[in-house]
């Protein structure tokens, strides 16, 4: 399919100039390494929309594309958040949340409706591109080695970590939660933060039940602590650093280019070498192309929900992966797979934004057998 008849133009931006293939993004990282080792995420914020089944298409084609220029085995990982905020209250006038698994605990959501439809897709796209994948829940993350080492040096060098992780204010987001009712200060304005010489210390105030301390030890398991975005995604490339001579592997993060360009360069980048992490352990950050609704902004769902048709007039199932799935079965999801496979094979369609509007046309109904 060449330009002209595809409808799409393609300048060769930044980044395509220098790559013949997407491959070659990887290639030097990989030499002399025995697998690929792919690390994803997404909030269990409830069904996938359009935007996030591309995204996790995108990586399991990437990664097949690469695994098979390579001859290399690959996995993908897949970190399921489910520290992400599922109740908001204000008390006080503070932001107080509680997370999704806190509320599946205790009964208020189900377990199998937040996780169902992100494990469809992922097992979809693994039978279909023979990537394995695994499943790492945020409990586990926050548990591991070298995760809390990278929390034990943003605790004792906080001067030095506050102007990336937190620039507006300095408030580092590291949310302990009160042991009794769970509730987690968003905002972080009661948080005082310590090293030990084996421990981090997080001491917060839940407006119920008054002071608690949350013990994280670095080379223990017990312990749970919430982290915002920034300071996340900074344990997140420490970790995956580690894993390269852990694993053997040629560690990758994929996401959505959300969290590539000033990201990258004003939050993880500086962060690694606070860490004293050398460029050459760096893990490789790839980016898939994002979907913009008709405002050139990101297709958001939360918008939608908000909203609806006044934000952008898209069926529902476009904004629900099972409702996706019911109207037009998984042709649906072989369409988004074949678009996907062409970015992962030219870089000029890697590197740029796709409109909603060229995704629905290649969902329109006609096209996948279905009767308008």
């Amino acid at each position: 399919m060449n330009e002209l008849s595809s409808g799409l133009y393609f300048a060769p931006t930044g980044i395509a100039h220098l790559t013949h293939t997407n491959t070659d993004l990887v290639r030097a990282a990989a030499h002399g390494r025995t697998q690929l080792r792919v690390t994803t995420a997404a909030q269990l914020n409830g069904h996938p929309h359009l935007g996030t089944v591309t995204t996790i298409l995108a990586v399991f084609a990437l990664t097949a594309r690469m695994a098979d220029d390579l001859n290399m085995p690959a996995t993908i990982i897949f970190d399921s958040l489910e520290n992400a905020p599922a109740e908001h209250l204000t008390i006080h006038g503070r932001h107080y949340t509680r997370t999704v698994q806190d509320l599946i605990d205790h009964g208020h959501l189900d377990a199998h409706e937040r996780t169902s439809g992100f494990r469809r897709l992922l097992t979809w796209a693994s039978a279909r591109s023979t990537i394995a994948w695994q499943e790492r829940p945020y409990a586990v993350y926050q548990e591991l080695l070298p995760v809390r080492t990278c929390l034990h040096a943003i605790a004792q060098r906080q001067d030095e970590f506050a102007p990336l992780l937190a620039p507006a204010d300095g408030r580092i987001r590291v949310r302990p939660r009160c042991p009794r009712c769970h509730l987690v200060d968003k905002d972080a304005h009661d948080l005082t933060m310590s090293a030990g010489d084996r421990e981090v210390l997080l001491d917060s105030v839940c407006p119920h039940h008054g002071p608690y301390r949350e013990t994280i030890p670095i080379h223990g398991t017990s312990g749970w602590y919430d982290a915002n975005t920034p300071v996340r995604s900074v344990q997140k490339v420490a970790l995956l650093a580690a894993e390269r001579d852990h694993y053997d592997a040629c560690s990758i993060s994929m996401d959505g280019p959300d969290w590539g360009g000033a990201w990258f360069s004003h939050v993880i980048a500086p962060a690694l070498a606070l860490l004293d992490i050398p460029a050459h352990d760096w893990p490789i950050s790839l980016f898939t192309p994002m979907v913009l609704d008709r405002t050139g902004g990101k297709l958001s769902k939360s918008l939608y929900v908000k909203y609806g048709r006044e934000y952008a007039d898209l069926p529902p199932a476009f904004l629900d992966l099972d409702l996706l799935l019911d109207a037009y079965g998984e042709e649906a999801l072989e369409a988004l797979w074949q678009e996907t496979t062409r970015w992962a094979a030219e870089p000029r369609r890697l590197h740029r934004c796709y409109t909603v509007d060229h995704l629905t046309t290649l969902l329109r109904p006609s096209h996948l057998g279905v009767p308008a």
